[in-house]
C-alpha cells in the first residue's frame, strides 16, 4: 500500500496537504518493495534512459499516448525519453486523472477531511513515535483523518529524499503544456469522496504504511519506474494492498474500469485531435490494468518498448 498503491493514486491538498498523488500510487498513487530486493542505487542514468511503462491507443482511426507516471521526482528525471517527449510535443490535449488547479480544496478539506475522535485517538497510537521527531508536522495534521495525514507524511519522507511532487511527471507535463487545453478522467473531489470512504482499519494501515516503510522500500517503487520494470511494478502493488481487498478493488480495479471507459469517450469526442493521457503507472499493470480494459474495448494498445510507436 503505502506509499505506493496509496501515495501513487491521490492529490493532497495544498499547504499541509500538498498535491500527492500515489500511488503511481494508486496510483497511482498506490508500495513497497523490499521483499523484491530492489534496492535504490542512486541510478546515475540520464532521463532519457528511462523506461516508464508507455503505450500506443489506436481506437476508431484514432492515435492517442498513455504514460504511466509517479507523482513525485526530481529535476533529473528530464527530459523523458525522446519518443514520449515528441508524442507530448505532437498531441493537442493532455488528460490527467485529475486537475488539482480546479479544486475547491478546503470544501473538500471541510466535507472529507475528518474523523471521529476514537479514530483520530486510534492514529495518534500509530504516529505517537515518529511525532516525537515531528512535532511540528504531526500539531498541523492531528485533526485530519488518517489517510490524509498518511498523505502528508509520505510527501514529507519523498521530501527528504530529495523527491518533491512539484517534479512528479503529471505536475511537471501540466506545466509545460503551453496551449494546450487539459482534461480530466475523474476529479480531486471524487478521489477524496472514495478514499474518505474507506474503514478505519484501512485508514490506520496506511498511515502505519506511511510512517515504518523504509526509505529502500520507498525508492524502489521509484527505481521499478524508471527501469521500465511492469512486473515489479504490479507485485509492488499487489504485496503493498496485501490483503485488503478494500485498497486494490477501490484503489485500482474499479478506478481502471471507469478511467479506460473516459479515455475512448473523450476520443470520440476528439477525433481529429491526439490526446496523451497520463495516469498513475499502478493503473497500467497487475490485473484489470488499463491497457488489457481498452483492449477488451476493442482498442488497439501498443507497449512503445517493445514495438514501434512513431
Amino acid at each position: 500500500m503505502e506509499p505506493s498503491i496509496f501515495m501513487q493514486q491521490f492529490v493532497a491538498p495544498c499547504g499541509y496537504l500538498s498535491k500527492l498523488r500515489v500511488m503511481f500510487t494508486h496510483t497511482l498513487s498506490i508500495s513497497l518493495f523490499a521483499f523484491m530486493g530492489i534496492f535504490y542505487s542512486g541510478h546515475a542514468f540520464a532521463a532519457k534512459e528511462d523506461k516508464p511503462p508507455f503505450y500506443k491507443v489506436t481506437w476508431q482511426g484514432q492515435h492517442a499516448f498513455l504514460l504511466g507516471s509517479i507523482h513525485v521526482g526530481k529535476a533529473d528525471f528530464y527530459p523523458l525519453a525522446n519518443q514520449i517527449e515528441q508524442a507530448f510535443e505532437q498531441s493537442d490535449v493532455l488528460v490527467v486523472e485529475a486537475d488539482v488547479a480546479k479544486a475547491d480544496t478546503m470544501s473538500l478539506l471541510q466535507q472529507f477531511g475528518s474523523a471521529d475522535e476514537v479514530l483520530l485517538t486510534q492514529a495518534q497510537a500509530i504516529s505517537a513515535e515518529f511525532c516525537q521527531q515531528a512535532q511540528q508536522l504531526c500539531r498541523g495534521l492531528e485533526q485530519f483523518a488518517p489517510w490524509l495525514q498518511a498523505a502528508q507524511i509520505s510527501l514529507v519522507r519523498f521530501g527528504a529524499l530529495g523527491y518533491s511532487a512539484d517534479e512528479g511527471v503529471d505536475a511537471r507535463f501540466v506545466a509545460s503544456r503551453q496551449n494546450k487545453p487539459l482534461l480530466e478522467l475523474e476529479s480531486v473531489a471524487f478521489q477524496f469522496e472514495l478514499i474518505s470512504s474507506f474503514s478505519d482499519n484501512t485508514q490506520i494501515q496506511m498511515l502505519d504504511e506511511a510512517i515504518n516503510a523504509s526509505d529502500d522500500e520507498m525508492l524502489a517503487l521509484i527505481s521499478a519506474w524508471r527501469d521500465g520494470d511492469e512486473a515489479k511494478l504490479a507485485a509492488i502493488m499487489e504485496y503493498q494492498a496485501g490483503e485488503s481487498d478494500e485498497l486494490i478493488s477501490k484503489l485500482l480495479w474499479q478506478r481502471n474500469h471507469s478511467m479506460s471507459t473516459t479515455m475512448l469517450t473523450y476520443m470520440e469526442q476528439h477525433l481529429t485531435q491526439q490526446l496523451f493521457f497520463i495516469v498513475g503507472a499502478g493503473h497500467l499493470v497487475g490485473q484489470q490494468n488499463i491497457p488489457d480494459l481498452l483492449s477488451q474495448k476493442g482498442a488497439v494498445v501498443t507497449a512503445c518498448w517493445r514495438q514501434n510507436c512513431q
